[in-house]
């Protein structure tokens, strides 16, 4: 959209020095491109540490450290564990080590993850191999067996049938054994097999999750929508799907500050959440301040007044204290699927209505024009 702010971090990045003479203040002349290009890699650092940062998501302690040290480089905030006092020079070796010691870290956690998976692995080839051995012992001694009821065929009927029983009885407590076993067997490789999917499914959520709102991230987004389009077409069940801008992100963080950014985005990501609760609901953050809802089993006019009261929500976060003091407030597109449509389609028709409430003055839900048209074959 023309409207949204661009993701790039424009934050004035000089400290103030005393003047050396008085006199009358003269207009600052343009700074020429070869004077920006600083300012352009401390971006480019800024945005490495977040993307480390946004990666370490799991860990919440070493997540706060790498957007410590980038607000350190973007705006000379104190570094991690330095006092709160005013900071003149970028600590560029602390950041150096920093990130050497956060990088090895996770090579050694992504190391021992995988370690465990082939251990894993190797207690798969282990057990089986330690059952093939046992069944391969058993089989030889049924062969045993079999062959001396072979060699005894022509032996009197007494002994013949002696021997008969004798082998039954031990051929009978082979089979048991190797049952026993391939039990065994299977309950400790479910065992196994059911700590890894938990361990697997743990790790696969903690990655879904916007490690700042606590929201869905973009890849659940992604992935659902396309998901609940199918549903729709093949039950016919409605569904609709909310996209949400914060009106002037970028002017809060300019005039409060970043850490009043992020305060509000989390206390809008938490208005979201309380205004579509329903477990079937998709509440994700897309990427900067822009969020997006897919209700399932939901209307035009219930997401509309869905819609409505969220913006309503969001007008009283200022009162309670929980944006900074500022007055934030967000817009809304709104569009409910079409039969036949495609994933991008529906979004794009939701975008189109979240730009024109940008355009036509903010703070308010525009609903798509294309309710009742159906999309193109």
């Amino acid at each position: 959209m023309n409207l949204r702010r661009s993701s790039l971090v424009e934050v004035d990045l000089a400290v103030t020095e005393p003047a050396a003479t008085a006199g009358p203040l003269e207009e600052e002349p343009a700074r020429p491109h070869s004077e920006q290009a600083p300012h352009a890699a401390l971006d480019a650092v800024a945005a490495i540490l977040r993307a480390l940062r946004d990666a370490a998501s799991a860990d919440s302690e070493a997540a706060g450290e790498l957007e410590a040290w980038a607000r350190h480089v973007l705006v000379l905030a104190p570094p991690p564990g330095a006092p709160e006092l005013l900071v003149r020079d970028r600590d560029w070796d602390g950041l150096c080590r920093h990130v050497v010691a956060h990088v090895r870290a996770d090579r050694a956690s992504t190391s021992q993850a995988i370690g465990e998976l082939q251990d894993a692995v190797w207690l798969v080839v282990e057990r089986f191999s330690r059952a093939l051995i046992g069944d391969s012992a058993a089989d030889s001694e049924a062969a045993g067996q079999l062959a001396r009821l072979r060699a005894a065929a022509d032996a009197p009927a007494a002994e013949l049938k002696a021997l008969a029983l004798e082998s039954v009885q031990r051929l009978t407590e082979l089979i048991n054994e190797r049952s026993a076993r391939q039990l065994e067997l299977a309950r400790e490789l479910g065992q196994r097999v059911d700590r890894l999917t938990v361990e697997l499914e743990d790790t696969r959520r903690e990655a879904d999750i916007d490690p700042l709102t606590k929201l869905c991230n973009r890849g659940v987004f992604q992935r659902e929508l396309p998901r609940v389009l199918q549903v729709h077409t093949l039950a016919g069940e409605p569904a609709s799907l909310v996209l949400v801008d914060i009106d002037g992100f970028k002017q809060i963080n300019d005039a409060q500050g970043h850490a009043c950014g992020d305060l509000t985005l989390a206390s809008v990501a938490g208005a979201l959440a309380r205004c579509f609760p329903r477990r079937a609901d998709v509440v994700t953050r897309l990427g900067g301040d822009e969020f997006a809802v897919i209700l399932r089993d939901a209307a035009l006019d219930d997401a509309t007044r869905l819609a409505e009261r969220f913006l309503a929500a969001v007008r009283s976060l200022a009162g309670d204290g929980q944006s900074c003091g500022t007055a934030a407030t967000v817009s809304a597109g709104v569009a409910e699927a079409l039969a036949g449509e495609a994933a991008d389609a529906w979004f794009a028709r939701a975008d189109r209505a979240l730009y024109e409430a940008k355009a036509t003055g903010r703070d308010r839900v525009v609903v798509s024009a294309d309710r009742s048209r159906a999309a193109a074959a």
